[in-house]
This record gives structure tokens, sequence and C-alpha cells, in this order.
């Protein structure tokens, strides 16, 4: 579950991954996210970084209940973090 994007001069790589119940690991409670970005030039995004990467991301206190909803959460704070480069 991925998508990739192109900000301006920056490729963002957004990942989704399913999370389980630890007591029930069979049971799914939904999605993280995580992203990295890098510039399609392949300068450094920045202080000598060829690529940044957030950690895993999830809604506030809760898993995403979809991958669409965990992806277009994953992009737009990929793109939030690219308006401070």
């Amino acid at each position: 579950m991925q998508r990739r994007v192109t900000v301006g001069d920056h490729q963002v790589s957004i990942e989704v991954e399913q999370k389980y119940d630890p007591a029930a690991p069979a049971v799914a409670i939904g999605y993280t996210v995580r992203y990295s970005i890098a510039r399609t030039d392949g300068r450094p995004v920045r202080n000598g970084l060829l690529s940044v990467q957030s950690y895993e991301l999830i809604d506030g206190t809760e898993h995403f209940p979809t991958i669409d909803t965990a992806l277009d959460y994953g992009e737009a704070k990929a793109r939030n973090d690219i308006a401070t480069f």
C-alpha cells in the first residue's frame, strides 16, 4: 500500500501498514502511515541529508480506518514538511 507524489522539486513516498490487536493477533485494528521525502535532482533535502523520513503516524490516538485515509494524511503531512524546507 504505497503512493508516490511529486511536490515541486521533491519526491514523496508514502507507505501504509495494517496493524493488528496485540491481544488478538488475527484482528486488524486499522492502519499507520509513514513517508519519506527526497529531492528529484538528487541534492540534499536539508542539512546534507539526501532524504528525510517521518515516524510511524496515527490519527491522534487512533489508527486510520482505511488505506486511503492513511495515504491522504501522510501526503498532507509530507506537503506541510516540504513547505518548511
